[in-house]
Protein backbone atom coordinates (compact mmCIF):
# COMPACT_ATOMS: atom_id res chain seq x y z
CA UNK A 1 0.00 0.00 0.00
CA UNK A 2 1.37 3.13 -0.78
CA UNK A 3 2.22 6.04 1.63
CA UNK A 4 -0.52 8.69 1.26
CA UNK A 5 0.24 12.13 -0.11
CA UNK A 6 -0.21 14.51 2.73
CA UNK A 7 -1.61 17.00 0.10
CA UNK A 8 -4.67 14.92 0.50
CA UNK A 9 -5.93 16.84 3.39
CA UNK A 10 -6.21 19.79 1.19
CA UNK A 11 -7.76 18.36 -2.09
CA UNK A 12 -10.42 21.59 -3.24
CA UNK A 13 -13.63 20.98 -4.59
CA UNK A 14 -14.46 21.98 -7.94
CA UNK A 15 -15.99 24.86 -7.98
CA UNK A 16 -19.82 24.48 -10.06
CA UNK A 17 -22.24 27.13 -10.90
CA UNK A 18 -24.76 25.08 -9.18
CA UNK A 19 -23.65 26.01 -6.34
CA UNK A 20 -24.13 29.68 -6.61
CA UNK A 21 -28.18 29.09 -7.23
CA UNK A 22 -30.03 28.03 -3.49
CA UNK A 23 -33.39 28.08 -5.36
CA UNK A 24 -33.14 27.15 -8.94
CA UNK A 25 -37.04 27.60 -9.90
CA UNK A 26 -36.74 30.98 -8.95
CA UNK A 27 -33.48 32.39 -10.40
CA UNK A 28 -32.16 33.47 -13.64
CA UNK A 29 -29.03 35.32 -15.44
CA UNK A 30 -28.72 38.31 -16.48
CA UNK A 31 -26.16 41.01 -18.37
CA UNK A 32 -25.43 43.97 -17.23
CA UNK A 33 -24.29 46.66 -20.16
CA UNK A 34 -24.79 50.11 -18.37
CA UNK A 35 -22.50 51.77 -16.13
CA UNK A 36 -25.18 52.91 -13.32
CA UNK A 37 -23.64 49.95 -11.09
CA UNK A 38 -19.97 51.14 -11.31
CA UNK A 39 -17.99 49.87 -9.25
CA UNK A 40 -19.71 47.64 -8.12
CA UNK A 41 -20.51 45.86 -11.27
CA UNK A 42 -19.24 46.18 -14.63
CA UNK A 43 -20.37 46.32 -18.07
CA UNK A 44 -20.69 42.73 -19.44
CA UNK A 45 -20.75 41.27 -16.15
CA UNK A 46 -23.28 37.96 -15.59
CA UNK A 47 -25.23 38.95 -12.54
CA UNK A 48 -27.11 35.65 -10.76
CA UNK A 49 -30.75 37.11 -9.92
CA UNK A 50 -32.68 35.28 -7.14
CA UNK A 51 -36.54 35.87 -7.57
CA UNK A 52 -37.13 34.09 -4.26
CA UNK A 53 -35.00 36.69 -1.34
CA UNK A 54 -36.65 39.42 -0.24
CA UNK A 55 -35.37 42.94 -1.03
CA UNK A 56 -33.88 44.13 1.84
CA UNK A 57 -32.55 47.40 2.14
CA UNK A 58 -29.29 48.65 0.41
CA UNK A 59 -29.58 45.36 -1.22
CA UNK A 60 -28.59 45.43 -5.01
CA UNK A 61 -32.16 44.59 -6.86
CA UNK A 62 -33.36 44.08 -10.56
CA UNK A 63 -36.87 46.15 -10.96
CA UNK A 64 -38.74 47.15 -13.82
CA UNK A 65 -39.84 50.68 -13.46
CA UNK A 66 -41.57 52.45 -16.48
CA UNK A 67 -41.14 49.63 -19.42
CA UNK A 68 -37.42 49.55 -18.24
CA UNK A 69 -35.04 47.58 -16.73
CA UNK A 70 -32.95 48.59 -13.77
CA UNK A 71 -29.99 47.11 -11.37
CA UNK A 72 -30.32 49.40 -8.76
CA UNK A 73 -29.72 49.36 -4.83
CA UNK A 74 -33.23 48.86 -3.00
CA UNK A 75 -33.66 51.92 0.13
CA UNK A 76 -37.29 51.85 1.84
CA UNK A 77 -38.54 55.25 3.24
CA UNK A 78 -42.10 55.31 5.25
CA UNK A 79 -44.00 55.35 1.82
CA UNK A 80 -41.81 55.58 -0.95
CA UNK A 81 -38.69 53.46 -2.60
CA UNK A 82 -35.66 55.10 -3.41
CA UNK A 83 -33.47 52.93 -6.04
CA UNK A 84 -29.72 54.20 -5.87
CA UNK A 85 -27.07 53.40 -8.21
CA UNK A 86 -23.62 52.93 -6.95
CA UNK A 87 -22.05 55.14 -10.06
CA UNK A 88 -22.48 59.16 -8.34
CA UNK A 89 -23.29 59.62 -12.43
CA UNK A 90 -26.88 58.38 -12.15
CA UNK A 91 -29.91 60.36 -10.35
CA UNK A 92 -32.08 58.41 -7.52
CA UNK A 93 -35.13 57.57 -8.85
CA UNK A 94 -37.56 57.88 -5.98
CA UNK A 95 -41.05 55.85 -6.55
CA UNK A 96 -43.86 54.85 -4.78
CA UNK A 97 -44.36 50.91 -4.15
CA UNK A 98 -46.79 50.47 -7.08
CA UNK A 99 -45.09 51.74 -9.42
CA UNK A 100 -42.21 49.47 -9.56
CA UNK A 101 -42.09 45.30 -10.43
CA UNK A 102 -39.29 44.07 -8.05
CA UNK A 103 -37.68 41.09 -9.96
CA UNK A 104 -35.42 39.96 -7.79
CA UNK A 105 -32.26 39.99 -5.90
CA UNK A 106 -28.55 40.18 -7.10
CA UNK A 107 -26.92 37.38 -5.19
CA UNK A 108 -23.73 36.93 -7.24
CA UNK A 109 -21.80 39.05 -10.46
CA UNK A 110 -19.66 36.91 -12.24
CA UNK A 111 -16.66 39.46 -13.70
CA UNK A 112 -14.94 38.56 -16.78
CA UNK A 113 -11.62 40.51 -16.67
CA UNK A 114 -11.58 42.76 -19.81
CA UNK A 115 -8.42 44.58 -19.30
CA UNK A 116 -6.58 45.56 -22.11
CA UNK A 117 -3.97 43.21 -23.47
CA UNK A 118 -0.91 43.91 -25.65
CA UNK A 119 1.28 41.45 -27.47
CA UNK A 120 4.58 41.16 -25.79
CA UNK A 121 8.21 41.31 -27.38
CA UNK A 122 9.80 38.29 -28.21
CA UNK A 123 12.77 37.74 -26.25
CA UNK A 124 15.82 36.75 -27.85
CA UNK A 125 18.07 34.25 -26.50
Amino acid sequence: MPFPSPADDFEERTLRLDDLIVHPSTTFFIRIINLSMEPTFHRGDLLIIDRALPPLDYRAVLVVYKEHYYVRRIITEDERIILRADNPSFVDIVVCPDEIDLWGVVTYSIHKDSAPTRKLPRRVK
